[in-house]
């Protein structure tokens, strides 16, 4: 627990003195947490973000008036979140290790250090998928779902991922193929009313198409094959991990159109393959540990490439 304490402290540090370098919407962020901290009682800008999120700011904002600070609050709070959820791991320092490296390499730098709020939801969800041990529901469960969508609208996928029940690997790819379409039928009506309803979706589209399958993401879709054929060496949240990946497939080919889209729930719900590397360090089948092992240090390797040279994140 102190352990996970300090690194939460650590992250906080790291990118409150903006120490890696400065994200695209870091000063986004901060000219938000500064207006709130100017305004009276927030109320004004409620609407701007999600209002889990600007309560979120508007707590934080009682007990400090440095924007800078807020966002390093946040990002201890969520950091420390994730840490706890792998608290109960058998094999905790093995799996402390494995959540480490593969946190480090592949998601910091693109949610805490860039998109805070997909951040937080990211984490509620994680605290959730982490530690489920059967596919029964639980009230706590989806409020902490329900909660996490107020902080990021897009993480309300999280919740149809959760109730799905009885999951087989045809249909965990049925319910990937009703999604497509679902989504096919439906996007350009979304796509026109959402603005009007959440300013932000003002900012998600006319960016253009994405890249139909990037070089990562094809490293993705390999491993989710993997993930089907492992079905009958996999515990419940790792089926539950194999849904999530087949259902950001859908979104990612659904919207491939509209990138801004497509990368922000594919991203999101890259945090099933967090959950799974993590579940899969304490697997009594080695062929599933090592071969998820391969799968975090090759992906970890390839996305510090990415954000760090190829297509920096940073300035």
């Amino acid at each position: 627990m102190i352990s996970s304490a300090a690194i939460a402290l650590g992250c906080a540090v790291v990118v409150s003195y903006e120490l890696l370098g400065t994200s695209r919407d870091y000063e986004n962020y901060i000219f938000y947490f500064s207006h709130v901290l100017q305004s009276h009682n927030g109320l004004d800008l409620a609407s701007r973000f999600e209002p889990g999120f600007f309560l979120s700011v508007y707590l934080f904002g009682l007990l400090t008036s440095s924007p800078n600070l807020i966002y390093g609050l946040i990002v201890w709070a969520i950091v420390f979140l994730k840490y706890l959820s792998i608290s109960s791991s058998r094999s905790y320092w093995f799996t402390f290790l494995v959540f480490s490296f593969y946190f480090f390499t592949r998601y910091f730098v693109l949610f805490e250090v860039t998109v805070l709020r997909a951040a937080c939801a990211f984490s509620i969800a994680f605290f959730v998928f982490a530690r489920k041990e059967s596919d029964r529901a639980e009230l706590k469960e989806v409020v902490m779902l329900a909660v996490a969508a107020l902080f990021h609208y897009s993480a309300v996928v999280f919740l149809f991922v959760y109730l799905a029940r009885n999951l087989t690997r045809i249909r965990v790819v049925a319910l990937a193929i009703f999604g497509f379409a679902v989504i096919e039928i439906s996007k350009n009506f979304f796509i026109s009313v959402l603005p009007g309803f959440f300013s932000v979706f003002e900012t998600y589209d006319g960016v253009g198409g994405a890249t139909l399958v990037p070089l990562p993401y094809l490293v993705d879709l390999i491993f989710f094959m993997f993930m089907l054929g492992m079905w009958g060496k996999s515990d419940v949240a790792m089926k539950y991990c194999a849904l999530g990946v087949a259902i950001g497939a859908a979104f990612h080919f659904g919207l491939v159109e509209h990138s801004v889209l497509a990368s922000r729930f594919r991203e999101l719900l890259s945090m099933f393959l967090l959950v799974y590397v993590v579940r899969a360090s304490v697997s009594e089948y080695r062929v599933v540990r090592w071969t998820s092992l391969i799968y975090a240090v090759t992906t970890g390797v390839l996305n510090i490439y990415l954000v760090f040279v190829y297509d920096p994140l940073l300035s």
